[in-house]
């Protein structure tokens, strides 16, 4: 039987938004907004199966390249302020595999006539199937899509 390895990791990612906290929280909230650039990957395709925004909540999604197995994220709301912060569990798998285990927090703050927003995620990383740089990666294709979509730009897919 193959060891099994754990890696930790410890995401920071911070960017600023022209937009009020209110907004970019709602972009957060409403399924539909955030099923339009909650996704990493240009061309990806996205699913929203299930989506409720409340304490105790559950997310999932399906996501990934046509044709391809789609990467599976499984969320639990462990704690929204509104306006301010959402706290989330979830896991990432593909296939049968599950390549994460997270807890993630988004903080939103009034900055000038925008919003700062703080993205803190601890990864539990599974048998090497992923890295933290590709989950930073992800990340950060996804708030350019959240800047696009505040913005009113269209959305690619």
């Amino acid at each position: 039987m193959a060891q099994q390895r754990t890696h930790h990791a410890t995401l920071v990612i911070q960017r600023r938004f022209d937009a009020a906290p209110e907004r970019v929280f709602h972009f957060w909230a409403d399924p539909v907004r955030r099923g339009s650039w909650d996704f990493p990957g240009e061309g990806w395709t996205a699913e929203q199966v299930e989506s409720d925004f409340r304490v105790g909540g559950r997310k999932l999604s399906r996501f990934g390249p046509p044709g391809g197995t789609p990467y599976v994220e499984d969320l639990r709301y462990e704690d929204i302020v509104p306006d301010q912060r959402i706290v989330f569990a979830y896991t990432i798998s593909l296939g049968e595999a599950r390549l994460t285990a997270s807890l993630a927090t988004i903080e939103f703050a009034p900055d000038g006539g925008g919003t700062g927003l703080k993205l803190t995620e601890q990864m539990a990383i599974l048998d090497g199937q992923d890295t933290s740089d590709l989950r930073r990666a992800g990340w950060t294709e996804a708030l350019d899509k959240l800047a696009a979509a505040l913005a009113g730009q269209p959305q690619t897919a």
